[in-house]
């Protein structure tokens, strides 16, 4: 048996169809929303279905949720494992404990303290390690058991979920990447940026922006926005020059580089960009863009403006 994420997979009609056959409420609830592409937008950007799968026969064994949110909403506890299920022939051999280990260990790379489960259930997180933290309303206004493990703890266990852990988001991050756009939608580049070796990128399944994480569910607004008008990026709308949404918010650090980049890419392109940030990182050491760019649009476009003209030259 081998585990396999569900956003990450090459065969998600087949793993939905598995799904479907779930004889649980939950679980079908969990099929429509997969099926209608709205989970993401239910408990979080970087949620993740792992499932434990016979990899002979091609079926699923058991699955379950890993994600900022669950059925406690809002709350700042997070993340959460949810939905967590085992087909009936397979009770009994603990199999579930498996994804919870997997869950666990993206969650301790990624320096959570802790994780959470919502549960009606008595008597069989205990097995797994979880103590009971409190009863909360669930967002039906019911009364939910919520456990909680605690991960940052000293010694061996806490080594070797780092270690797989780290495996594991590797896995997910680059089959996020797999033939992506990397522009994020603010103008940034995701191809360049320094966190990038643990995030997909914001048009990715598996999106970990530092900024969109300030945001419930974590979707920065920039994001929302241009999904609401159905844009590309930010570099397609009108109001780009005085914009003051999400990352262009004045006084946050990199807002005038990040708009710099959305109107160079507006004159010139996507790839024009990535052309000029290999150019970057090539003449200067540096992490963010913003420590090149300076804190001026017009500075930051001139220096984009700079560097593109040398490029042409160069390719003359």
């Amino acid at each position: 048996m081998k585990i396999v994420e569900y956003f990450t997979s090459d065969n998600q009609p087949h793993w939905l169809e598995e799904i479907r056959r779930s004889d649980w409420g939950a679980g079908q609830f969990l099929y429509e929303l997969l099926r209608d592409g709205k989970l993401k937008a239910t408990v979080g950007q970087t949620a993740l279905v792992p499932m434990l799968v016979e990899e002979e026969t091609g079926k699923l064994v058991s699955y379950c949720t890993f994600a900022p949110l669950d059925d406690i909403q809002p709350t700042e506890l997070t993340p959460w494992v949810g939905f967590v299920y085992t087909f009936p022939e397979y009770r009994g051999h603990r199999y579930a404990g498996r994804l919870l280990e997997y869950a666990e260990s993206l969650a301790t790379v990624m320096g959570k303290e802790a994780i959470y489960i919502s549960t009606g259930h008595t008597g069989l997180y205990e097995k797994y390690g979880y103590t009971f933290f409190r009863m909360m309303k669930d967002v039906s206004g019911e009364d939910s058991r919520v456990y909680r493990k605690l991960l940052q703890t000293d010694g061996e266990d806490r080594q070797r979920r780092m270690e797989q852990g780290d495996s594991r988001k590797n896995e997910i991050v680059t089959a996020a990447k797999k033939d992506l756009d990397m522009t994020a939608f603010c103008g940034f580049s995701c191809k360049h940026c320094f966190l990038g070796q643990w995030c997909g990128g914001c048009r990715s399944v598996f999106c970990c922006c530092s900024y969109g994480t300030l945001y419930l569910g974590g979707k920065c607004p920039n994001v929302s926005c241009c999904a609401e008008k159905g844009l590309d990026g930010c570099w397609e709308c009108g109001a780009l020059a005085v914009c003051e949404t999400g990352f262009y918010t004045p006084g946050n650090d990199g807002a005038a580089a990040c708009k710099a980049q959305a109107l160079f890419i507006r004159s010139h392109g996507k790839q024009a960009l990535f052309r000029v940030h290999d150019k970057l990182h090539e003449t200067y050491d540096f992490q963010k863009t913003q420590e090149i760019l300076g804190a001026s649009v017009e500075e930051g476009l001139k220096i984009l403006e700079g560097i593109w003209m040398e490029l042409q030259k160069e390719g003359e």
